[in-house]
């Protein structure tokens, strides 16, 4: 199982265990250091990534878990 597929299960999983959204259980996972830290590198690596977390930060806005600083994007 790749990493991609591996966080996906794991927000379905948290998603379950919480009975919360996709953006809470997101809330969640990114509290654990090591998920933070494989985001931030999919998305400053992985152009898909890239998109996707645009797309959250345009989605959330000022509460949106990830933060961008010009061209550079970081999880908050």
């Amino acid at each position: 199982m790749n990493e991609r597929s591996r966080w996906i299960l794991h927000i379905k999983e948290l998603r379950v265990a919480h009975d919360v959204s996709i953006f809470e259980a997101e809330k969640i996972a990114l509290a654990d250091l090591a998920w933070q830290r494989w985001v931030g590198r999919q998305i400053a690596t992985d152009e898909r990534c890239r998109r996707m977390a645009l797309r959250h930060i345009r989605d959330h806005g000022d509460a949106a878990l990830i933060g961008h600083d010009g061209t550079r994007l970081f999880v908050r």
